[in-house]
């Protein structure tokens, strides 16, 4: 799901090339659904979760963002808290990444609350503000790991550690372990 980058419709900012680059070299299959407002992303979000769309495991979201929230254009922003609340339990099995700047620099509390509601395997996104380009470098590879469950492996690699420390990037699983 991928928010409003800028309020100017000529804008052609988007993350939808890189997730074209991935299906085409048959890493991943994806929907993308551009998301404005918190009604389209409630929607979105719900038709996700449904059974049939179990397959896609990743749910990415891209978009700006502040400390605990996602801004999906000028006019909208919604909290963890709200994400939670409308994925309640519905996440097992999924990984859930927030390609937002400062989205994950929340408290502990919140984020361990929003793993045990939505029940999701892990979270994943920035803490800090990100470079776009050098962001959707990473997202080309960090999204190919996520979709096979090896991220662990990835941030492994010492140039992957540098680069993620250097994002402010991080990892919460619903076990506990951070990266």
């Amino acid at each position: 799901m991928e928010g409003q980058w800028d309020d100017d419709l000529s804008d052609r900012t988007s993350v939808r090339p890189t997730l074209e680059l991935l299906e085409r070299l048959r890493v991943i299959q994806f929907i993308h659904k551009d998301v404005a407002t918190q009604a389209e992303l409630d929607h979105y979000m719900n038709r996700w979760t449904l059974r049939a769309n179990a397959g896609y495991s990743v749910g990415y979201f891209a978009m700006h963002g502040t400390p605990a929230k996602l801004v999906l254009s000028r006019r909208a922003s919604v909290t963890l808290h709200h994400i939670a609340q409308e994925l309640d339990g519905r996440c097992s099995g999924r990984r859930l990444y927030f390609g937002s700047c400062r989205v994950l620099n929340a408290s502990q509390t919140t984020l361990r609350d929003f793993l045990n509601q939505t029940k999701a395997e892990l979270i994943c996104g920035y803490t800090k503000d990100v470079d776009w380009v050098e962001s959707a470098a990473f997202d080309t590879v960090l999204l190919t790991h996520l979709a096979y469950g090896t991220q662990k492996e990835l941030l492994a690699k010492p140039h992957w550690q540098a680069l993620t420390q250097q994002l402010g990037f991080k990892i919460i699983y619903a076990d506990g372990r951070r990266r």
